[in-house]
């Protein structure tokens, strides 16, 4: 009787060492994966699940509006952000993203690259290290929820639901964001 009392103790010790082992990304990516929440909207009218036509008619239909062109090297497209309160073109902000699609063409993430238009290797003001605090407070203002944590060597990651948002300085210039969704990459991480 004494060895089964036992046997239940150790047990409850071994899933509380390997509970309390896993970090505390891996706890929010299960916890926010269970909680059943959808979250597909990524910004300007695009979501997860829509198809890569879909993509392509909201790009050129933001086009026309004047909200978005092509970047500079054609590989992505182009939004520039201003602040409101601001009157110096220092302040603007250049957005590029373009989605990735699955082997069927339906949105699963998107890759964006935030910039200082204005940047310059000598302006020190407008360094991506001093813009990264200024996308993580507007990013938190798009999609309210659940906050950043530092997951390693500044990468910072955001989780609500099955939407994942990563964050890290990826050079002098660009902040580098990408924007996922969950439910499919540990679908297909487990096929």
């Amino acid at each position: 009787m004494k060895l089964k009392g036992l046997n239940k103790i150790f047990l409850l010790i071994l899933i509380l060492f390997t509970y309390s082992c896993q970090s505390e990304y891996t706890k929010l990516v299960k916890t926010e994966l269970a909680s059943g929440k959808l979250n597909d909207s990524v910004f300007y009218g695009l979501k997860f699940g829509q198809t890569k036509d879909d993509f392509y008619k909201i790009c050129w239909d933001l086009n026309k509006e004047g909200i978005a062109t092509h970047g500079p090297t054609n590989s992505y497209v182009q939004a520039i952000l201003s602040t409101q309160d601001s009157t110096k073109l220092t302040d603007n902000i250049r957005m590029l993203f373009y989605a990735k699609f699955n082997p069927d063409d339906i949105i699963t993430s998107m890759d964006v690259k935030f910039s200082y238009v204005a940047w310059a290797p000598w302006n020190d003001d407008l360094m991506a290290d001093k813009l990264l605090p200024k996308v993580q407070d507007t990013l938190m203002k798009w999609y309210p929820g659940n906050p950043f944590i530092n997951v390693k060597n500044n990468i910072f990651v955001k989780v609500d639901g099955n939407r994942q948002i990563q964050l890290v300085q990826e050079s002098d210039r660009d902040v580098s964001v990408i924007i996922e969704n969950l439910s499919y990459k540990f679908n297909n991480l487990n096929k």
